[in-house]
């Protein structure tokens, strides 16, 4: 890291403007609303009411273009909008994609995807919301897909498998990546990727089948047989061939929004366990005066402000028009483990009431585990400080 970056100014902005809106939003969608679709069946618990209220409100396009009827807001900007809806009894993973994989569009897409994709995705009326990476056999290890894109006439036909794709049967666009070329003899074995876009409403069986996974309610996650996809030779985005580094690109900016989420999420425990610490009495007292409840509540407390100031950091990075590289990978990983240990103090001071569906508590601890593994898992996180920040070698 350069003494200039280190030197940046982080914007440290309340930006309450956006917040005060997104919380009465959020109020429309309080824990009962993400309870009652948890008791679905696994293919009907996509939040639909939540994710249309979102698309509605125009948050979601703070990333796209003014050029292209988006906000063209900063990238804190957007942290802020995920980490205030976060902070509810929301979840935002449904419709996050519709937020950042736009990027992927803005930096590396033709004049003419743009124009076509970008102003009715900043409009709500385009949704953005699933990327096919993953693979059984590959899982963070690029260099490992075997989903294959071959050149047949004036487009493309795809096959192969990919798994943990989120939203895809409730999508309009799906960013893909697939092997079209084998990556040269003694250079990167991750050359030979190309990233794609599915018109999923045209793909979604016909070429493509979705195996809905019995998982958690945030995640609406599919398993994705890929048979003989044709796509137009128009949708590959930027070079053919070089889709992993667009994908780590993008990675920066998922980890950083990610990062915003969790702070979100532990928001919302150090609220919750504050004020049932100071309500619950025993013993004549409220429980708050414990240091045994105090002390892991005020310890999470402090590594939750540090994470959002690196957080800060590398969204400043970014906005400077820089990469922010490892520090993405900082700021997500400080944030979701700060986060799991105020989800931790959280549910030790409701004791057994934090099992009690009503409070929240367990359901919202579900989702801050998670995010310790994916996207970016912790693992995959250390070993990138390790390996950029570090100068250590790569370990994977």
């Amino acid at each position: 890291m350069t003494d200039a970056l280190l030197r940046m100014r982080i914007d440290d902005t309340d930006y309450n403007e956006f917040r005060d809106p997104l919380r009465a939003m959020c109020d429309a969608f309080p824990g009962a609303y993400w309870r009652a679709l948890e008791d679905n069946p696994p293919d009907e618990r996509f939040p639909e009411d939540f994710a249309r209220a979102a698309m509605e409100s125009g948050f979601l396009s703070a990333l796209v273009d003014e050029g292209y009827g988006g906000a063209g807001l900063p990238l804190r900007v957007a942290a802020v909008i995920l980490e205030t809806i976060h902070s509810t009894s929301c979840n935002a993973s449904s419709v996050i994609g519709q937020m950042y994989l736009p990027t992927i569009l803005g930096k590396h897409g033709s004049a003419a995807q743009k124009q076509k994709y970008l102003p009715g995705i900043a409009a709500g009326d385009i949704r953005f919301l699933a990327s096919a990476i993953s693979e059984e056999d590959s899982g963070s290890d690029l260099a490992a897909i075997a989903t294959r894109a071959e050149k047949r006439g004036e487009g493309w036909v795809v096959n192969g498998t990919k798994q943990w794709v989120n939203n895809a049967r409730y999508t309009d666009l799906m960013l893909l990546l697939a092997r079209t070329s084998e990556a040269p003899e003694g250079g990167d074995p991750r050359d030979g990727l190309t990233v794609f876009l599915v018109d999923m409403s045209k793909a979604l069986d016909n070429g493509v089948s979705a195996e809905v996974i019995d998982a958690m309610i945030n995640s609406n996650s599919e398993n994705l047989v890929i048979k003989d996809l044709e796509l137009p030779v128009d949708a590959v985005i930027g070079e053919i061939g070089k889709g992993h580094e667009y994908i780590r690109e993008l990675s920066e900016v998922e980890s950083i929004l990610y990062a915003a989420c969790a702070s979100g999420d532990s928001d919302f425990f150090s609220d919750k366990a504050v004020k049932y610490a100071n309500e619950r009495v025993v013993f004549g007292r409220p429980i708050s005066y414990n240091q045994g409840i105090q002390f892991p509540i005020s310890k999470a407390f402090v590594e939750v402000q540090g994470a959002k100031l690196i957080g800060n950091k590398a969204a400043a990075i970014y906005d400077a028009g820089k990469r922010p590289g490892a520090t993405a990978s900082m700021a997500k990983h400080m944030a979701c483990e700060a986060a799991w240990n105020m989800a931790d103090a959280c549910f030790t001071t409701h004791g057994g009431f934090a099992f009690a569906r009503e409070y929240d508590v367990e359901r919202k601890w579900r989702d801050v585990r998670i995010m310790q593994m994916a996207p970016q898992g912790t693992n995959m996180l250390l070993a990138d400080i390790g390996e950029n920040d570090l100068g250590m070698p790569r370990s994977f």
